[in-house]
This record gives structure tokens, C-alpha cells and sequence, in this order.
């Protein structure tokens, strides 16, 4: 069990099926001495005949039937995996959610995955049988992973409404076969016969897990982006579409194998008398004035058995220390929101490949696949002896190392500030002046609240941002010197322009340019607003402006970039030139084009066909407007010019591997020793129950994701930034690890359930077989002690 990958380590825990019952069956007595055997020669390690099951040495056929459940739960997780990983962006992207609601809208999902299994498991336990359970919702999870594929193709359903019908589908149907698969695999063994083969089957069943798991991780960001279909530039249709059709083949397949599975009859959920018997303790502990009990699920003892009250009491005492390790998942589950968004704003080229930014998230199944065996066959056999790394210390450890991952991405996202698009606020505006001419230029612009004076090199530019967005302002430029390289301009004196901003209430940039037309300098502005916002890809944008004399005949032509690979086409963008009315009296139209992404690298650019030039070095993240300009007196030059209106993302991608190396080490030593701890520490009978308390702290903790994000404020000029963010939810991370400290301090561990049962009938046999009994008493006391003695944070 504690092989488990990430992809799976908190969600998909199988339920293996117990050889112990809570109390042994009438039929499995000690076997009683000989009479001529002297009681010092008893045999206490021999265990009692089984006579439920044939004999243990027979060798069983491996069922066929658990491939069917193995290839179902591959396609199944892929299905999962593959449409999770794209969907923080498809939020984000396609239905047009803010980064803050498109997270809330995430977690929301992910929170529901983890409280539906609760729901399915009493379903399973009690009514419908595994079997059923299993098909039925898997069916619907289905029809929820279609839907959602659907409602992503354009104009074709209400996107919103039909996508969000389908994430609730899909979190009924997830969930509600998550308790059962594994559990239902089980089933197919002859037990104890095959419990090695049962062993195995885990192995090969954890393997499927993250085979899907990580396959789709890879896979669905290329289809997302590298496709183009239905007139976008991505593809969530297909993105959505493939693990969709891997989940049709995965319910096909589970069902073709019926005839092959072992199906048990429902018998009974543990978990309705777990909640009854908390349900009438609370209720006769209110009731009940004058009685007293040393616990208070004691008065529960009225109605309920003696050994099911202190089963109760047992998974209550690991849920009590279990009430601060929602923090680890409201951090960890941000790889998929948070993280990924991170990403977004990061320069994935990494020399020929480009790394998506929701591909990041397949470096936490692999470090996993890394690190597991590394800390069970290294670090923690080096501490046993010592031992340091109890269960307890190891989950509080994981949760440090959660929070000092979200330090490290505080830290990240600070050095990722300065590429932030700078996005004036509303009444303010941006403006770019931009000096088109080979040589030097004297700017002045004059606003109420700003008057600057600065001169522009040749081909160079300049930003003025936040400005007051004034209906006119007013733009004065001059030359010191009227010889501008291949230029004569005459008029070289002042030429003040009234640079016309609409209604005064632009929220975003211009571009002003100073040019020449008919030998005169003359200042004119672009009559579109600037594109100042990175686009939701992290795609560079690309527009251009055609400054020529001869503007009048390129109305409708193209500028086209081509992009080659090995003397191949692999890119090729075409942009429509449209000529625009001009705001500045002393100019011409003006020829340029909307803005679109490209992907990042270098191109060629040609004029309707003809070759004009190059354009170098598109970096993610980037806002490029390209000035091309044909030269004087000349017919086949082109100058092009490119511009930065807004900085490109100049941090590599992989500086994002600390923070998730932190984050995987924090998993192993949390995730997998949590698994085995909640385990151990449940009485057989409480199994289903402790994995379902299990499965509520992943959802708690989403919930405290979607509680904190949306208190945040949208307005981006309020609230706090990315990376305050960040460090307050590690300060959450330290609050939860010291309540975790303190309400673990004095924990008892107790024994593995089998010892425990093997320890008392040998204490019972034992004191059948001697005359001292206050010796055998005080025996069977020391021995039990050992079961309690505390080993959580204390010692």
C-alpha cells in the first residue's frame, strides 16, 4: 500500500478484504492439549484449523476476471487525470472565469470527487451490491465525460451551464466507484488461499492507476493546444473528447467481464452504525440528566455492543488527530489551480520543446515513482532504529515540507512580478511612443497631470503609463536635425498633434507614432487600443502596422509568418491588413492589423507572397507589435521593427521543480505514512469507515481552498497579490502543523489488529494451562500495555 503514486495516493485506496472478523467464530477454538502433552510444550504460533475454506496449500487458478478490472481502472483514471489536468485552463480560458473563479470552480469539483464516495459506498454496502454500484455510476460517469466534450465544442451548447452539468456528473460518478473498484477486485481471490496473488494484483492495480494517470497528464495539454479545431486556436473538445471515449471503453469492458466476477451479495454498511451509535450517545448524553460514564459514547451502550462502542472510540481518536491535515490538501490539490496558473506566466521553451504549463503536473507522479522506494529501502530503514520517524513525526514532517513549498512558489512568483502586463486602471491609460524614423527624435506630451519632455533614438520606443485617460492629449515632437537618413524632411520644426483618445474613459494603451509623410514629420496614433494583457495561452500576440507611403493598394493584403523546421513548415499565420481612420489631422490612413497568438521562435515574413524580412525570437508570454516600414526609394526593402508593448515570461518553467520536488517529499512522508497510519489504527471492523474519514479531510481541504480564495477581492489592484497568497497559506500550513503537534502529543498507538487478536488467544490459551492465574493476570496486563504505549510527537 505504500507504493502508491501521487496520482492516486489519496483517493484510490483499496479496501482489502480481511481474514480477521472482529470477534473469532465459534468454530475457531485453541486446539486443547494432550493429555499426555505437558502444557510447557503447547503450540501458541500454529493457527486454528480453517474450516471456511478448503485446504491452504491448495493451489487456485489466478482469476481472469481482475484483468477486466484492471483495464477498466486504466482507461477510467486516464479519463480522470486527462480531463483534470486541462481544466483549471478550460475555465479559465474557454468559459472566461477569472483566475480566482476558475479556481473556486476547481476546488468545488475536486471537493465533491471526495464526498461523493461516502454516498457510493453505503449504496454498494447496502442496497445495490459492488457490481452494480460499479456499473451503474460508471455509466453516468460517462454520459458526465461526453457532456463536458460536447459543451466545449463552440456555439453549440450554453458552454457554462452544460460544462458545469458535466463536472457534477462526473464528481457523482468518480466518486462513487472510488471506494468500490479495488474493494471489488478483492473480491475475486479466495482468501487466505490467494493472499499473495491478492498482493500482486494491488501491485499491478496501482500500476494502472498511474499508467493512466500519467499517459493522460502528457498527453491531454498537447491535444489542448497543438490541435486546432472548430475555428479556435485549442482544442478542449478533443482535450475532453479522448479520456471521454477511454471512459466509454473502460465501462464496455468492466461490464464484459460479468461473467467471469465473483459477486457478493450487499451485507450491511458499518458506516449507518457508525453514525447511529455517535447519533444515540449524543442524543442520550443530552437526555440522560443523572447518568454518568467515563466516556461519552458509554451511553450508547444501551442499545449498541460493547466491542462496536470501542471500535467508535478508536477511529474518533485518529479523527481528532486528523482535524488539522485538511491544510496539506487545500495546498497540495493547488498544483492543479494555483500552480498551474504559475506556469502560465513562465517561459516554457526549452530549447526545440516546449513544455505546456499543465504538463508541469506530471512531475509530481514521477518523483513519486522516484522517491517512494527510495524512502522505504534508505531513509527510513536508516531512522528505524533511532526511532525519530514514528508514523506521527513522519506526517508532521510532510506537512512542513508542504508549507515550505508554498514559501518557495511565494518566492517564484515574486521574481515573476516584473513581466506582470501592466494594466492601468480604470480612468488611467498607457501610452506608447514609438519613433519609426532613423534618426534621433524630441518627444513632449502634456496631460493635467503629467508633462514630460525626453528625446527617442532611432527606431526605439518609449512607455508612458498612467496617464489620465483625457478626451485629447496633447503630443508635441521636433528634429534637431532635418537630414533623417534616407529622409529630407522640410518641415522640421514642431509638429504638435491633439492625439484623440475617444471618450476619455479607455482603460487600457495606445501606440503614438512619429513618422514622415510627404517630407513632413507628422504624429499619428494606431486606432485600435492596445493589446496590454498576456494572452490565456501564454502564446506570444502578434500585430502589425505597414508604414509606407503606397498604403492605399494594401488594403486587404496579407502579412504572413511562416515558421520552418528542418526546410519544413510547421507554423504559418496569416494577418489581414485593413486600412483605419487616423485621429492626428496631419497624417494619412493608417494599414494594420488585429492582434493574434503565434507560437514562440522566429519567422518569415512576406507581403502578400513576397518576402520582407524576418522576425526575430517570439518569446511566451510577449505582446509585439511589428512596425514594418518599406524603405525610401526603394521597392523590394522592407525595416521591420518590432515593439514589446508587454514583456515577455523570462522565467524559465523548470525553476518550478523545487517548489514540486518540496511538495513530493512532503506527499511521501505525509500521503503514504497517513494511508498506513489510518489503517493500522482502525479496528477491523471500522476499515470502510476510517478510509471514508480519509477521503473527507482531501474534500475538507478543498473546501478550505474554495473558503480563502473567494474572500479574495477580483479586482486585481486590490486584495492580495499571487505571492502573498502564497506565503499566507504557508502561515495557514504552520498554524495546522502546530495544532497537529499538540493534539497528537499524547496519542497511543495501537497495535496491528492480527497481533493484537493472536496476542489474546495466546494470553487466553495460556492461562487455560497454568495454575497461577494472578501470574497469567499480570502477564496478559504487561503484554497489552505494549499495544498503548505512546509514541506520537511526546516521544
Amino acid at each position: 500500500m505504500s507504493r502508491k503514486s501521487s496520482t492516486s495516493s489519496k483517493e484510490d485506496v483499496p479496501v482489502v478484504p480481511s481474514t480477521e472478523k472482529a470477534s473469532p467464530p465459534p468454530y475457531e477454538e485453541p486446539k486443547k492439549e494432550s493429555a499426555k502433552e505437558p502444557s510447557s510444550q503447547l503450540s501458541l504460533e500454529k493457527p486454528p484449523l480453517d474450516v471456511e475454506h478448503p485446504d491452504k496449500n491448495v493451489k487456485l487458478k489466478y482469476p481472469k476476471s481482475v484483468f477486466f478490472i484492471i483495464i477498466n481502472e486504466f482507461c477510467e483514471r486516464f479519463n480522470f487525470y486527462g480531463m483534470r489536468t486541462v481544466l483549471s485552463l478550460y475555465l479559465k480560458q474557454i468559459l472566461g472565469f477569472s483566475e480566482d473563479k476558475a479556481t473556486v470552480y476547481y476546488h468545488t469539483f475536486i471537493m465533491l470527487c471526495y464526498f461523493t464516495p461516502i454516498p457510493g459506498s453505503i449504496l454498494a454496502d447496502t442496497y445495490l451490491g459492488k457490481f452494480k454500484t460499479i456499473a451503474i455510476l460508471s455509466c453516468v460517469y460517462a454520459f458526465g465525460s461526453i457532456l463536458l466534450a460536447v459543451a466545449a465544442i463552440p456555439d453549440f451548447l450554453p458552454q457554462t451551464g452544460f460544462s458545469m452539468t458535466g463536472l457534477l456528473i462526473i464528481a457523482i460518478g468518480t466518486g462513487g466507484i472510488k471506494p468500490c473498484v479495488s474493494a471489488f477486485g478483492g473480491d475475486q481471490f479466495v482468501r487466505p488461499q490467494q493472499d499473495r496473488q491478492l498482493e500482486a494484483f494491488f501491485s499491478v492495480f496501482y500500476f494502472a492507476i498511474n499508467a493512466g494517470s500519467l499517459i493522460s497528464t502528457a498527453v491531454t495539454p498537447i491535444l489542448r493546444e497543438d490541435v486546432q479545431c472548430f475555428g479556435d486556436e485549442t482544442c478542449y473538445p478533443l482535450a475532453f473528447g479522448v479520456p471521454a471515449i477511454l471512459m466509454i471503453v473502460a465501462v464496455v469492458i468492466f461490464i464484459a467481464g460479468k461473467s467471469l466476477y465473483t459477486i457478493k451479495k450487499p451485507e450491511g454498511n458499518i458506516m449507518g452504525e457508525f453514525f447511529k451509535c455517535i447519533g444515540h450517545a449524543i442524543s442520550r448524553k443530552w437526555k440522560a440528566k443523572g447518568e454518568k460514564h467515563d466516556h461519552w459514547l458509554d451511553f450508547a451502550s444501551d442499545k449498541f455492543d460493547k466491542q462496536l462502542i470501542e471500535d467508535v472510540k478508536r477511529v474518533l481518536a485518529v479523527g481528532f488527530v486528523f482535524i488539522p491535515l485538511p491544510v496539506f490538501w487545500a495546498l497540495y490539490d493547488q498544483q492543479g489551480s494555483r500552480w498551474t496558473f504559475q506556469a502560465t506566466r513562465m517561459d516554457g521553451d526549452l530549447g526545440g520543446f516546449v513544455l505546456k504549463p499543465d504538463q508541469m503536473q506530471i512531475v509530481n507522479p514521477l518523483l513519486i515513482l522516484i522517491l517512494v522506494p527510495i524512502f522505504e529501502t534508505l531513509i527510513y530503514p536508516c531512522f528505524k532504529k533511532s526511532g525519530i520517524l514514528t508514523p506521527l513525526r513522519r506526517i508532521g514532517a510532510g506537512l512542513v515540507l508542504c508549507g515550505l513549498s508554498f514559501v518557495v512558489s511565494g518566492f517564484l512568483e515574486l521574481a515573476l512580478e516584473p513581466t506582470y502586463a501592466i494594466i492601468p486602471a480604470n480612468g488611467r491609460i498607457q501610452l506608447n511612443f514609438i519613433n519609426t524614423l532613423p534618426c534621433e527624435v524630441n518627444v513632449e506630451y502634456q496631460v493635467t497631470d503629467a508633462n514630460e519632455k525626453f528625446a527617442l533614438d532611432a527606431n526605439t520606443y518609449k512607455f508612458a503609463q498612467d496617464l489620465e485617460a483625457e478626451k485629447d492629449i496633447i503630443v508635441r515632437a521636433s528634429l534637431n536635425n532635418k537630414n533623417c537618413g534616407d529622409y529630407n524632411i522640410e518641415f522640421d520644426g514642431i509638429d504638435t498633434g491633439n492625439v484623440n483618445l475617444g471618450n476619455g474613459t479607455g482603460t487600457k494603451g495606445y501606440s503614438i507614432l512619429i513618422t514622415e509623410r510627404a517630407n513632413n514629420l507628422i504624429i499619428t496614433r494606431l486606432n485600435n487600443e492596445e493589446q496590454l494583457d498576456k494572452s490565456e495561452t501564454g502564446d506570444p500576440y502578434v500585430a502589425f502596422y505597414l508604414d509606407d507611403r503606397e498604403f492605399e493598394e494594401y488594403s486587404g493584403w496579407n502579412i504572413t509568418m511562416h515558421q520552418y523546421k528542418s526546410k519544413k513548415k510547421i507554423f504559418d499565420y496569416t494577418y489581414v491588413l485593413n486600412v483605419t481612420a487616423e485621429s492626428t489631422p496631419s497624417a494619412d490612413s493608417i494599414v494594420q492589423t488585429e492582434y493574434q497568438t503565434a507560437e514562440i521562435g522566429t519567422y518569415d515574413l512576406s507581403l502578400n507572397g513576397i518576402g520582407i524580412g524576418k522576425l526575430e525570437n517570439l518569446i511566451q508570454g510577449g505582446v509585439y507589435r511589428v512596425i514594418i516600414q518599406k524603405a525610401l526609394n526603394k521597392t523590394d526593402y522592407y525595416h521591420v521593427m518590432p515593439v514589446e508593448v508587454t514583456p515577455p515570461n523570462s522565467v524559465n518553467i523548470l525553476w518550478l521543480l523545487p517548489q514540486y520536488f518540496v511538495v513530493t517529499v512532503g506527499e511521501v512522508m505525509f500521503s503514504v505514512t497517513g494511508l498506513t497510519f489510518s489503517y493500522s489504527q482502525a479496528p477491523i471492523s471500522m476499515k470502510a469507515v476510517m478510509q471514508a474519514i480519509w477521503l473527507m479531510v482531501v474534500a475538507f481541504g478543498n473546501l478550505i481552498d474554495i473558503i480563502v480564495i473567494s474572500a479574495q477581492s477580483e479586482d486585481p489592484n486590490a486584495g492580495l497579490s499571487q505571492a502573498q497568497e502564497f506565503f499566507m497559506f504557508a502561515g495557514i500550513m504552520a498554524i495546522a502543523v502546530v495544532l497537529f503537534i499538540l493534539m497528537s502529543w499524547n496519542y497511543n498507538y495501537v497495535e496491528d489488529e492480527k497481533k493484537e487478536e493472536d496476542e489474546k488467544k495466546r494470553l487466553s490459551t495460556v492461562s487455560n494451562h497454568q495454575n497461577d492465574s494472578s501470574s497469567s493476570s499480570s502477564s496478559s496486563d504487561d503484554e497489552n500495555d505494549k499495544g498503548h504505549e505512546n509514541k506520537g510527537f511526546s516521544e
